[in-house]
């Protein structure tokens, strides 16, 4: 029996039960796991001839030879176990969480006198392990400063009951500072040391009132007791706990445990920031991102990254709060509630300062992925947005160097055109330009980009041609040795804002010109869709696509340059006709008129001395000049 036999006998045995689904490849490698409530139906609408539109669905499905299930008793037991199989198998296909680096974690023995360390290795016998921390140097700060204030010992020595009432040990410096109570003598007795590791726990977990109570309330009574240095050493401890607790922003003053999670998305990649409060406070704010993620929405996206996110954490605050519904919420809620073995509420808040906590972890995952996108700008010779474009309208190459068109103007007048230039999807400014429409009368801005788009590449072409005739094709002028060529070249692709009308008019100016390879595309704004020569369907992009955004930024400068033209063009065009049809007011006289007064309308409401008192305005000229503006 053939490979294809075998599935097609597999999808036709498929219960109508929930389950986990693995595809395999020609080597029986795992290339994607997934989830199904029906694997009857789920599994099946792999092998149809309609394409689900994801980005990798088209080589995912080329790449299956043979599929497995694994039945389970309902959707949640499904989401745990397909979390468990991505987890250990990373499968191709599959969206993979990256972090960038390995996390520390703190590490605390079992051992009579446990030890606390930063590892960034865990899962190790005989140690409990609380993290990850993403900001080693932060975590490193917290365990130096909680040594020292709940006393806890930073030796490596094997302390033991036996050994220690044998005196094998001697004190060392940190207890002569101050900065470890000495449990290697005997100075502290195990119950003692085991009561500050349970300080060091809660703290971490965010209590840290209760923390400075139990410390205040101790000095206390070390003090009513006349045991004076004793109540000393809690007071300093007390103090560096607080002035430690006070460095970390408190938005409630209930002593609340949550996490704010919000995302940002670019092409195949997803940035996360994870706001973590913890007693009330925020103490701190993890980065993680995403990859392999352009075949999931956000609701599919937001799930698989709680799945995979919190798998690997120690403590799951009891209220996340996201940005985006996952899918799957109720199915999520029971699974991330039998991880934590306590309920977990999720919710996306709409107003207040849980909205405001989301806003802050949007605002940080966001510049996530402004530095992911310069890295790899930087990395890459071409950006990845223009080669996104280049795959998108199927260009013999990158669009390096994009002009833009727009069309601006005021009921029909003061008509502008303005052009801009992006290089390397960036803007290029010596190659902006701006041209005053002069063959349209009203308001038709089909034909005006047609005016625009003929001048510009008739002029192009012309500079180019003149050029080649100096220097050679070749860029060497002729006779006189080797010389670089100071041509122009003709853009990589034209982007007209507008639909198809504008489209269809500055390809036909094109075509007419002999520029007939030129690529040219129009960008609608009310939807964001682009329009393609001699079709009728737009094509509508993710609002995460690179290509999109570049396209859009390209669009909005081009119709800033011209309404910034337009309305300078205008603004000196209604002072022209104002004050120079006033006889006796010439550039000299309305220079000085708008030096004085700054604007017409300023001018017009002042009083006829404020205007003879103008150097070079007589009071009959004020007079003349008064009564005009204020007739207009």
């Amino acid at each position: 029996m053939t490979k294809s036999g075998r599935i097609k006998d597999k999808l036709y045995a498929l219960p109508d039960k929930p389950g986990v689904y693995l595809f395999k490849d020609i080597k029986g490698g795992i290339i994607y796991v997934g989830k199904a409530k029906s694997l009857r139906n789920r599994v099946r609408s792999y092998f149809t001839c309609a394409d689900d539109g994801r980005y990798q669905y088209p080589r995912l499905v080329a790449s299956i030879r043979d599929l497995e299930i694994i039945l389970t008793r309902d959707e949640v037991e499904a989401l745990a176990t397909e979390a468990a199989l991505i987890k250990k198998y990373n499968p191709k296909y599959n969206v993979d969480l990256r972090d960038d680096k390995s996390f520390p974690y703190l590490k605390i023995t079992r051992e009579p006198f446990p030890r606390i360390t930063l590892t960034r290795k865990p899962r190790v016998r005989n140690a409990d392990y609380y993290g990850p921390f993403t900001n080693a140097k932060e975590t490193r700060n917290l365990l130096r400063t909680l040594r020292g204030v709940l006393q806890i010992c930073n030796c490596t020595l094997p302390l033991k009951p036996e050994s220690i009432a044998k005196g094998n040990y001697r004190l060392c410096l940190d207890y002569h500072i101050g900065r470890c109570g000495g449990p290697c003598v005997g100075k502290v007795s195990a119950e003692e040391y085991r009561k500050n590791i349970d300080r060091f726990i809660q703290f971490l977990n965010g209590k840290h009132d209760e923390i400075l109570e139990e410390l205040k309330t101790e000095m206390k009574e070390h003090a009513s007791q006349l045991r004076f240095e004793e109540a000393a050493s809690l007071r300093d401890r007390l103090l560096s706990a607080r002035r430690f607790s006070e460095r970390q922003q408190r938005i409630t003053s209930k002593p609340v445990n949550r996490d704010a999670i919000s995302m940002t998305r670019e092409d195949s990649y997803a940035a996360f920031s994870v706001i973590k409060v913890r007693g009330g406070r925020i103490v701190g704010q993890s980065p993680f991102h995403m990859v392999r993620a352009a075949e999931l929405d956000d609701a599919a996206l937001m799930e698989a990254f709680l799945v995979r996110h919190y798998d690997l954490v120690d403590m799951i605050p009891g209220e996340i709060y996201l940005q985006t519904e996952p899918t799957n919420s109720e199915s999520l809620k029971k699974h991330l509630t039998n991880l934590a073995g306590r309920k977990i509420n999720l919710a996306v808040p709409k107003r207040g300062e849980k909205r405001k906590l989301i806003e802050t972890a949007q605002r940080n995952a966001e510049h996530l992925l402004l530095e992911h996108r310069l890295m790899a700008d930087k990395r890459d010779f071409v950006p990845r947005a223009v080669n996104a474009l280049k795959e998108l309208l199927k260009l013999p190459e990158p669009p390096i160097l994009i002009e833009a068109f727009d069309i601006s103007n005021l009921f029909g007048k003061f008509s502008v055109a303005s052009m801009v230039s992006f290089k390397d999807g960036r803007p290029s400014k010596t190659g902006y330009r701006i041209f005053k429409i002069r063959t349209v009368e009203g308001i038709d801005d089909v034909a005006s980009i047609g005016e625009a788009v003929w001048r510009r590449y008739s002029r192009l072409k012309a500079e180019i041609a003149d050029a080649e005739n100096e220097y050679g094709i070749d860029g060497n002028k002729v006779g006189k040795g080797v010389m670089p060529m100071p041509t122009p070249n003709y853009p990589d692709l034209i982007l007209i804002d507008g639909g198809t009308g504008q489209l269809s008019r500055a390809r036909k100016t094109l075509d007419e010109l002999e520029l007939n390879n030129l690529p040219v595309i129009g960008l609608a704004k009310r939807l964001e869709e682009i329009y393609l020569p001699g079709s009728s369907e737009p094509i509508a992009l993710p609002r995460s696509s690179s290509a999109l955004r570049l396209l859009q930024q390209v669009r909005d400068e081009a119709h800033r340059f011209a309404i910034t033209r337009h309305r300078l063009l205008r603004g000196k065009r209604q002072v022209r006709s104002a004050l120079d049809d006033i006889e006796g007011v010439g550039p000299t006289r309305r220079q000085a008129l708008l030096k004085r007064f700054k604007s017409l309308k300023r001018l017009a409401e002042a009083e006829t001395d404020e205007i003879a008192a103008t150097p070079g305005i007589s009071r009959e000229l004020a007079q003349k000049i008064k009564a005009e503006l204020v007739r207009k």
